[in-house]
């Protein structure tokens, strides 16, 4: 019986800029040797960690098979380094989103008359060259793709062992149309989103909940961020929650979809903080509905004080989740029939900040 998985956040980032890079697997482990696994790679990081992603399935994993790769968002350092993955493995599926497709449902709302089907396939092919990029590798190499859609799974043995709880092709579509990245479309004024930067200015916190500077509610994030496939696993009795860079508005989507489908978000394992544990992506009210003991932030060596933020790590402490961060290592989490790696060691988890930068 299927008892065993391993899931390996990659580093990526030598300076400021974050990316996620994750491969997965599940399924037997006996004696000390895996009898029978099925691999997933989630977001591939710049190019460098798609690279890394490659070389640590074949040496570690020890295939050069990947059974699903998945793309949360179409942003550069989530896509860019699943090219690699693509180009260099054999991949059974892609999931992930193309936007370029869905002129069909959106060209009523496009204002300028001058944009036609092929011109707006254009415009997003471009926009997102590293996501089209993956298109057409995977064409080339005859790769299947599967339109992701919330309530979509994959099964083995039947159970469902990765379900997408978000997002709705609804709120999709209405991504596309605010995004900056789309032709100029007639949408609701509801949908707009912007923030000006702040001088940062620095704050006392401590543990109690009144000195917390953590959002009440909705913080702005990009579109493109709040298109991230949000995903949760569960397998060997351990459940996880794959977050990408998705917002409050896109966290929120996925708590009522998984209210409704009886999954509760409150009884986590793992919990992957999003956007690299950005301030604008958690809120007082989506912390109220998830809950993990620990916590995984994937970030840059240099990634502070935007990642992660101080404000968020905070937070999380005061919830009894504790953090832990890539910034340079990789970080393993696995069932707990898999013993550790040689040569890998326990982590130090992100203590309390007394002083955050607002």
């Amino acid at each position: 019986m299927p008892d065993a998985f391993e899931i390996d956040f990659l580093p990526v980032g030598d300076k400021s800029k974050s990316g996620d890079a994750i491969a997965l697997r599940f399924g037997t482990y006996e004696n000390g040797v895996w009898k029978k696994q099925t691999v997933f790679v989630i977001d591939g990081g710049n190019m460098t960690s798609g690279e890394s992603l490659v070389t640590h399935i074949n040496d570690i994993y020890k295939t050069d098979k990947v059974d699903r790769v998945i793309l949360t968002h179409p942003d550069g350092d989530h896509a860019s380094g699943l090219r690699a993955v693509v180009e260099n493995m054999k991949v059974g599926k892609i999931w992930m989103h193309r936007p370029w497709n869905h002129w069909d449902d959106l060209a009523s709302s496009i204002i300028d008359g001058r944009i036609t089907k092929n011109s707006f396939g254009e415009r997003l092919r471009t926009a997102y060259q590293y996501a089209y990029d993956i298109e057409q590798i995977a064409i080339k190499k005859k790769i299947e793709f599967y339109q992701p859609r919330q309530g979509g799974f994959y099964r083995a043995d039947d159970e469902k062992i990765l379900q997408i709880l978000a997002p709705g092709k609804d709120f999709y579509l209405s991504l596309i149309q605010v995004s900056d990245k789309t032709p100029n479309m007639d949408i609701s004024e509801g949908l707009m989103k912007s923030f000006a930067e702040a001088e940062r200015e620095k704050a006392n916190e401590d543990m109690t909940f009144e000195t917390e500077n953590l959002s009440e509610e909705d913080e702005n994030t990009s579109a493109e961020n709040d298109m991230s496939l949000i995903l949760y696993f569960t397998f060997a009795g351990k459940k996880v929650l794959f977050t990408g860079d998705a917002g409050t508005m896109g966290l929120y989507k996925a708590i009522r979809y998984a209210i409704e489908s009886n999954i509760d978000l409150k009884k986590l394992d793992l919990l992957q903080i999003p956007h690299h544990g950005s301030k604008h992506n958690l809120s007082k009210g989506v912390l109220q509905h998830i809950y993990a003991p620990q916590g995984v932030i994937s970030c840059a060596k240099e990634g502070e004080p935007v990642h992660y933020s101080k404000i968020i790590t905070n937070a999380l402490r005061r919830r009894n989740i504790i953090p832990y961060k890539t910034q340079g290592t990789l970080l393993s989490y696995h069932s707990p029939n898999i013993p550790r790696r040689e040569g890998y060691s326990g982590v130090i988890p992100i203590p309390f900040h007394p002083v955050v930068e607002l």
